[in-house]
């Protein structure tokens, strides 16, 4: 009887121990999910933004407007003391960039057009949804190395471009782009109607925000 009782007794100390284990994993487990869902703070939120967007432009073949003043912003905006602004744009009464009111990108854009990198159209609008050619992006590379003295101040080489001849307005932009490494010539031919990648954009700003920090 004594035996039955002890075995009895044994079980349920088990079974007790058991559950007070499983117990404990359960109210770990939901602590742990407490904690990750944990929401964001503000500046988390918009690293995590930033991060994601990133990851979306670089594989995309066409970039937009709107894609290229984030990114330049992104690469570029804690080196902003060492630029100098050279805001042009054209401000045209209501219509001022009534087409970036609301968008997610709109600091980046309106940062970009304060520092001068990029520039509005004459009617006012920025045109967010436009795709960029590659000669249009080397005409912003340009215009952000004018409101740098580091970089205005770097020479270019002269290339015969079989695809821009020097008459072409775009062509000291094309070449300050090439000598530079941020954009390539393949043949000699630059292919300035051909959209510019997201990693194109990418790489070159990478570039050229190592250039600024040597």
């Amino acid at each position: 009887m004594k035996r039955i009782f002890s075995e009895n007794f044994l079980s349920f100390l088990v079974e007790l121990l058991i559950t007070s284990i499983i117990i404990s994993l359960i109210c770990l487990a939901g602590c742990v999910s407490a904690r990750k869902q944990k929401p964001l703070t503000p500046i988390q939120q918009q690293k995590k933004w930033e991060k994601d967007k990133l990851l979306q432009i670089l594989s995309r073949e066409q970039v937009k407007r709107k894609d290229i003043a984030f990114l330049l912003v992104y690469y570029l905006n804690d080196l902003v003391p060492f630029f100098e602004k050279q805001p042009d744009f054209y401000p045209v009464g209501d219509n001022w960039n009534i087409d970036i009111v609301e968008l997610e990108e709109e600091v980046y854009i309106v940062k970009a057009l304060d520092m001068g990198w990029m520039r509005n159209f004459p009617d006012g609008k920025f045109y967010p949804e436009d795709e960029v050619k590659r000669f249009q992006f080397a005409i912003i590379l340009f215009r952000v190395s004018e409101t740098q003295p580091i970089l205005s101040d770097r020479s270019t080489s002269n290339y015969e471009i079989k695809d821009i001849p020097y008459s072409d307005y775009s062509y000291k932009a094309v070449t300050f782009a090439v000598s530079n490494g941020f954009l390539r010539l393949e043949d000699n031919y630059f292919y300035k109607n051909r959209n510019v990648t997201g990693f194109e954009v990418a790489t070159s700003l990478s570039k050229l925000r190592k250039m600024l920090i040597k």
